[in-house]
């Protein structure tokens, strides 16, 4: 795995910092085909009383005890690490100098997979949390709009780049994969977050 040049965002205001090429050519397609075969699940939600499948399949793999509950319906409990996530979460973090116990992953398996708009704030993050993410696959865009306008910066996440989002993004700016009619390739999302141990979920 190799750490390329950082991209700078100070003109785009987002306190986010890119990072393409994050993983070498070899070493991304190696991981987007092993991630393939994780244990991937089709979640239902709950949304203004109707629930529906999840747009997009989903797992989590982390420390002990960590479950991730969101939007007050799914609930992700994490299978113990693998050797390629802890090696990938060691990079990680030698990287960013944050420290992360829980991996959600998200397959969108074409254009009309997705994730609206929303903010990475739930109680078992923690205050401010800050995390990472890593694409795999196929490129989409990423929007990210402040939550005092509805003016969206669009990014375009491409194959083995990393994400970092500041501990104040989840604060000020909420974020999202929009749909699209286009014809695009599965991608894979392997978002790293810090969670508190311990937390009641109700």
């Amino acid at each position: 795995m190799q750490q390329l040049t950082l991209f700078d965002f100070e003109e785009l205001q987002p306190p986010v910092e890119y990072f393409p090429n994050f993983l070498s050519a070899t070493t991304a397609n190696e991981l987007f085909h092993y991630c393939q075969a994780l244990n991937w699940q089709q979640n239902n939600i709950t949304l203004m009383g109707k629930t529906m499948p999840v747009p997009r399949l989903e797992c989590s793999y982390g420390d002990n005890g960590c479950n991730y509950f969101y939007s007050n319906s799914v609930l992700l409990e994490p299978l113990p690490w693998t050797a390629e996530l802890l090696e990938l979460r060691s990079l990680i973090q030698s990287t960013t100098n944050y420290r992360f116990n829980i991996v959600i992953c998200n397959r969108y398996r074409n254009g009309k997979d997705s994730i609206g708009w929303h903010a990475d704030k739930e109680p078992s993050m923690g205050k401010s949390p800050a995390n990472a993410s890593l694409t795999l696959g196929s490129t989409r865009k990423f929007q990210l709009k402040p939550n005092s306008d509805g003016k969206s910066t669009d990014l375009w996440l491409e194959h083995g780049s990393l994400l970092l989002m500041q501990p104040e993004c989840q604060k000020a700016w909420v974020h999202q994969v929009p749909k699209t009619s286009k014809t695009v390739g599965e991608r894979i999302n392997l978002t790293f977050r810090p969670h508190i141990k311990g937390i009641k979920i109700n």
